[in-house]
């Protein structure tokens, strides 16, 4: 089979080349007639590696998520035993700096009534770290 390549006038790394065939031409019933199987796919090293790193990848996503979630619910979890602590031991200072529940109870869901919290206990480690620490001790002794 002889191949002749037709060249564009312009640079090549824009058009391709074309590969035309003078001597012998394939009929259309038998061209395309690769077959492909299944057992082809798999016995191919490249596919196993890119299947495994795929599946390891998706593995790790799942794992990540499910630790990220149990850090988020740990979290939740102190914010609300820090204004539970807050509301009983120390109300005047809390309504210092945090509204009350009566102002937002019906427009602020928990995820931003939490984030709300976890906020003003950064605001409030930062202003006045010895009154944090009573407070998370005290926090110890409530779940005693």
């Amino acid at each position: 089979m002889t191949h002749h390549v037709v060249a564009s006038s312009s640079p090549s790394f824009f058009l391709p080349s074309t590969i035309i065939s003078y001597d012998e031409a394939i009929p259309a019933e038998e061209a395309f007639q690769d077959q492909v199987s299944l057992s082809d796919l798999t016995s191919d090293p490249v596919l196993q590696i890119a299947f495994a790193a795929s599946v390891a990848a998706i593995i790790l996503l799942f794992v990540a998520k499910a630790i990220v979630t149990s850090m988020d619910e740990a979290v939740g979890q102190v914010a609300l035993d820090f204004d539970r602590v807050m509301k009983l031991k120390y109300p005047k200072k809390w309504e210092k700096f945090i509204e009350s529940d009566d102002e937002v109870s019906g427009e602020e869901s928990e995820a931003d009534r939490i984030q709300r919290i976890v906020e003003e206990m950064e605001i409030l480690s930062k202003e006045e770290p010895e009154f944090m620490e009573r407070v998370m001790q005290d926090i110890e002794r409530m779940k005693r």
